[in-house]
């Protein structure tokens, strides 16, 4: 199949809002933020002072950062370093709730972007983190409520949510095809004419250019996929269908293999 350049017409992008700014610099080691944004919207490139702790009670976004590309479900939460240049894009509608850490606060998530496992208590918190005020007392039970939070994030684990991008721009259009295409087919060699490439090239190329074969960037694109369609009413067996496996045994089996756990446990409602 002739991969085509995504067509997004319509699509709303905004850079970080005044409210965000406003959270950077509140005189507090933590601050919280909530915002809604529809699905298609999305966040331009930008950064901030403060460690970021991305998280959305509801709907799926993907996060652009260093090269790498991450899907974030309402079930995990992205660890985002100071002034580390970031966009993010709403794949559905989300409700998102954000917090910012002055840097050094959290001292368990080192430098690096990573998606991290939300534990329900962590959830409970963030919810009740955004009836705060800015500007809570230091000495209150609000600070405290904060400084649980901190210890929270710093024993969150991370996740296998990412897949890093080429910078070899025949092998960026390739992926994002891919992305925007998770259920084809098309085979190595096709793919890579389309972009100028002969498919030993791509076999060469992709694993220097990303850490992975193509076969196994794609595979992780499609399970990554799987959150945002899971998260749009999709059961099992249209995931399956959606993403190109031959049967929903195939992609629970592909799933559980990735993510340690059957698809039903950690899409959540879908079966």
């Amino acid at each position: 199949m002739r991969p085509k350049p995504p067509s997004r017409p319509g699509v709303l992008r905004r850079g970080p809002s005044a409210d965000a700014q406003a959270a950077n610099r509140v005189p507090r080691p933590v601050a919280a933020l909530a915002r809604s944004d529809p699905a298609g919207m999305e966040i331009a490139p930008h950064l901030h002072a403060r460690d970021q702790l991305i998280y959305a009670i509801r709907g799926v976004m993907t996060i652009r950062a260093k090269g790498f590309i991450w899907t974030l479900p309402p079930s995990h939460g992205m660890w985002m370093p100071a002034h580390t240049v970031h966009q993010i894009r709403m794949d559905t509608e989300v409700e998102m709730r954000t917090l910012y850490f002055q840097p050094g606060t959290v001292t368990g998530q080192g430098r690096d972007c990573q998606v991290l496992a939300i534990t329900p208590l962590l959830r409970e918190l963030i919810l009740r983190a955004m009836t705060i005020p800015p500007r809570y007392a230091l000495d209150s039970a609000d600070a405290r409520l904060m400084d649980l939070i901190v210890d929270e994030v710093g024993w969150l684990e991370s996740r296998p949510l990412s897949l890093k991008l080429p910078e070899d721009k025949r092998l960026a259009r390739l992926c994002q095809w891919l992305i925007e295409n998770p259920g084809e087919a098309a085979s190595i060699a096709e793919l890579g004419r389309e972009v100028g490439l002969s498919e030993r090239s791509v076999i060469r190329l992709f694993p220097q250019e990303t850490g992975l074969s193509l076969h196994r960037w794609r595979q992780q694109a499609r399970l990554m996929r799987a959150f945002a369609l899971s998260d749009q009413g999709m059961n099992i067996g249209q995931l399956a269908d959606e993403l190109g496996y031959a049967s929903a045994s195939a992609f629970g089996k592909m799933f559980a293999k990735q993510f340690g756990q059957a698809p039903r446990k950690v899409l959540g409602g879908s079966g």
